[in-house]
């Protein structure tokens, strides 16, 4: 499916040395540039388009340079696939245009005006929800500009007309030429296609006749479709890259938390080692205490042991004293029945130490 987006095809409508490519440039120039009190007028190709040229310079850059009758220097380019690089890439190419604007031996006072127009087809700032946005040097904090000199457009043809929440008829003319300029040449469109067509200006008439005449002419459309063949492979090489990208990206995250985790389980590891050896250094002096616990339980028992020995000891000295105090008192006359009232011990006592 050749569409309009097709760089070649964008630039064999607009770009080649033909009156009618002209006049139709100039119409989307003004409209785009908003040239209502100093319209472009005339232009002249910096760069025309040479298919024959193209059959050796297949992955160039296609863009379309001109320089107006008002003296200004002007890039037009479109394109359709994210580059994260492709601001610094047209800062570069407005950067050879500024060196352009000046012819040797000039002074700077003849220094030619340089516009660039970049057209996506993606959102290219997500920062602002308008589809066109122009850039010129300004102060920073008073926001008068340096120079009028220098000026770029980038106009974003996802954010025209989104999820088509306006009508033809609601829309711009500027926005009716970009919806077209986003679907011309898609058959899935063709209703959507007449619609512009039918309440589109003169640039959107001018460009479905060039569109046409370009498509027909065999060499050009083999140029075509062998342009579209290699954005498709170079497409499908950068959604291979995001692809790739994305999945170190998912696997460095994976890695990253690995580590983490990784990091602190070894952190637990160490708390639990530390909490491991202060028990066991608990433990140890727990058993040490039982030790010395048991020791002096030992002792005491002994002590005990002793105190008993002694205790029974010193009653049977007493009972072997009092035995051989009652025996006295008995060779010495005395009765039993005396004796128990002496020592006051009962009866019975008195009897059992005389008879033993």
């Amino acid at each position: 499916m050749l569409t309009l987006k097709n760089d070649l095809l964008f630039k064999a409508v607009y770009g080649r040395e033909d009156e009618k490519c002209k006049q139709a440039l100039i119409a989307v120039l003004n409209l785009i540039l908003d040239r209502k009190e100093d319209p472009i007028v005339r232009i002249h190709y910096r760069n025309p388009f040479n298919v024959r040229k193209f059959e050796t310079q297949k992955e160039s850059i296609l863009d379309i340079k001109v320089e107006t009758g008002q003296g200004e220097l002007l890039d037009l380019e479109i394109h359709l696939l994210y580059d994260k690089n492709f601001i610094a890439h047209g800062i570069y190419y407005h950067a050879g245009m500024v060196l352009e604007a000046l012819e040797p031996g000039q002074n700077y006072g003849m220094m030619k005006k340089t516009i660039s127009i970049f057209i996506t087809d993606y959102v290219q700032f997500a920062q602002t929800d308008r589809y066109h946005t122009t850039f010129c040097l300004m102060e920073r904090q008073d926001l008068f500009p340096l120079t009028d000199l220098v000026e770029m457009h980038w106009l974003e043809l996802a954010k025209v007309n989104p999820a088509r929440e306006k009508t033809v008829s609601q829309m711009s003319q500027l926005e009716r030429y970009l919806e077209y300029l986003r679907y011309a040449g898609d058959p899935s469109e063709e209703a959507y296609l007449t619609q512009l067509r039918r309440q589109g200006g003169k640039e959107i008439d001018m460009t479905e006749r060039l569109l046409k005449e370009a498509t027909a002419e065999q060499i050009i459309r083999e140029q075509a479709i062998a342009r579209e063949k290699f954005i498709m492979r170079q497409k499908s090489r950068e959604q291979q890259e995001r692809e790739t990208q994305e999945a170190l990206r998912e696997t460095e995250n994976s890695l990253k938390k690995t580590r983490e985790a990784l990091g602190k389980t070894e952190k637990d590891l160490e708390k639990t080692e530390e909490t491991l050896t202060q028990t066991e250094e608990t433990l140890a002096q727990t058993e040490e205490t039982l030790a010395q616990t048991e020791e002096t339980l030992a002792q005491t028992e002994e002590t005990l042991a002793q105190t008993e020995d002694a205790l029974v000891q010193e009653k049977q000295a007493r009972e072997k004293e009092k035995m051989e105090l009652i025996r006295n008192l008995a060779a010495s006359g005395i009765s039993p029945q005396q004796i128990a009232q002496v020592s006051r011990l009962p009866q019975k006592t008195v009897d059992r130490y005389l008879k033993d």
